[in-house]
């Protein structure tokens, strides 16, 4: 196809480009219009195939030239995305479109592209790795959890509840302040009465009760409860007791260990626990240093990135965000105001995950990293362990609505932050839990379909 292409460049990753078609391939175009519609044509007065040609320009004019304009523009569109090797992310804009016989076919399209940029040093990045030291105190602690893991609750039926007692109530919720739409109702609430995890209206009122004793009393929740859906709030409640109980704890010796088979003793048991501590603190430390480099590397790079893509991390971020304070227990109405406040935040994050998945999608080429068919495999097969479904209908699932390269992407985002991690100058530094360690950026975990792209 012959073509005359002018590309300006526009802010945030666009470009403009001016595209004419040849004169003589806009008449083929024409000709072959107007051959369609003298064969099918009918006009009355004329026989099939006999119209004559201006009768067709004057009857369907219009129509001949959106058929022009379609059998060109998205071939002449393709020929100089492709020629002049444009990565395009978004649909182009189409805009002037100027078609007439015996005249070149003008048009114009912008476009959005993935920005050009110099990929920079990423080896040899000098860092140091924290790892908490792990106590005589913190396995003590563990242990005194995983006793508390094992206790069982006995049924109290000889005496009313007192405090350090565990009730299990049906909670019914009237909102009084403000009143909202929907009131609370849960089933089979464990309460401690006096615990510092029990708001001491709830002690006061289920001090003596019995099962079967129904509650009547008025809550109203501190500004900062740690349910952003109740906080601030105030309910009318009535309760009624299920069950009153005891919590009874085995006691920490050998026998502890041989009877919930956690070892031969007590002392293996511990020693079990340590080391599992300390790869937990491992791990730890290892995510707080890949995500301090990420950010030590990224601090070279200030390129505008495409504002479709930044909108549609925007939106996940967002989603993400939403769905997690839902499964909070957080009102509608409060998660759509906190995410409008947080919306200028999670927008400039969004920008860093898309810059960064550039960046990485660069180092993956630069370090030839490639992907095989079982590490794909291996990453479904923990979805699907992680969610509780069948690895082949989650795979089956996955290729239907084609998330694999999402997947694939993700994958490849984590090999080129490995291949970061692995060219760095590492010296490990023992802390203890009172030393203040840097803050892991668990949000930098992109799963940016970019990052497969060269």
């Amino acid at each position: 196809m012959k073509l005359q292409v002018a590309i300006a460049d526009l802010p945030q990753c666009r470009k403009d480009l001016t595209i004419e078609i040849a004169a003589d391939e806009v008449k083929a175009e024409f000709e072959k219009s107007y051959d369609a519609l003298l064969r099918s044509a009918k006009i009355p007065g004329f026989r099939p195939g006999r119209v004559p040609r201006e009768i067709i320009k004057q009857r369907f004019g219009k129509d001949i030239k959106e058929a022009v304009t379609q059998g060109l523009l998205p071939h002449a569109l393709e020929h100089a995305i492709t020629d002049h090797k444009l990565q395009i992310v978004s649909k182009p804009q189409i805009k002037d479109i100027s078609v007439s016989e015996g005249e070149p076919l003008k048009f114009r399209a912008t476009v959005e592209i993935l920005p050009e940029f110099e990929l920079k040093e990423y080896r040899g990045v000098k860092m140091t790795k924290r790892v908490e030291r792990v106590t005589d105190e913190a396995v003590e602690g563990a242990l005194e959890q995983l006793r508390q893991s094992f206790a069982v609750f006995v049924p109290i039926e000889d005496r009313p509840a007192q405090e350090g007692d565990f009730v299990s109530v049906n909670l019914a919720g009237k909102y009084v302040e403000p009143q909202e739409g929907e009131n609370l109702k849960a089933e089979d609430v464990q309460i401690e009465l006096g615990s510092k995890s029990s708001l001491p209206v709830f002690t006061e009122n289920l001090r003596g009760v019995a099962a079967g004793d129904v509650r009547e009393f008025r809550v109203k929740y501190p500004d900062d409860f740690t349910s952003q859906g109740l906080a601030g709030k105030t309910l009318d409640f009535t309760v009624t007791v299920v069950a009153v109980r005891r919590k009874e704890i085995p006691d920490l010796d050998d026998n502890f260990a041989r009877d919930f088979s956690l070892g031969e003793n007590l002392e293996e048991t511990s020693k079990q626990i340590r080391e599992a501590l300390m790869a937990e603190a491992e791990g730890s430390a290892s995510q707080k240093l890949r995500d301090k480099l990420l950010r030590r590397i990224m601090k070279d790079y200030d390129f505008d990135v495409p504002s479709t893509l930044v909108e549609q991390r925007t939106a996940e971020r967002a989603q993400e965000m939403a769905y997690l304070l839902l499964q909070s227990g957080v009102q509608p109405q409060t998660i759509k105001d906190h995410l409008g406040a947080q919306m200028s935040e999670t927008r400039a994050q969004a920008v860093f995950d898309v810059r960064s998945a550039l960046v990485m999608a660069r180092i993956v080429a630069a370090e030839n990293i490639k992907l095989t068919e079982n590490e794909v495999d291996d990453e479904i097969e923990r979805m699907a362990m992680a969610n509780g479904v069948p690895v082949e209908q989650l795979k089956a699932r996955l290729t239907k609505d084609e998330a694999l390269p999402t997947i694939e992407n993700r994958l490849f985002y984590q090999k080129a932050l490995e291949a970061v991690v692995a060219h760095a100058e590492i010296t490990t530094e023992e802390i203890t839990e009172n030393q203040v360690a840097e803050p892991a950026q668990s949000e930098i975990g992109v799963e940016s379909r970019l990052a497969g792209q060269s």
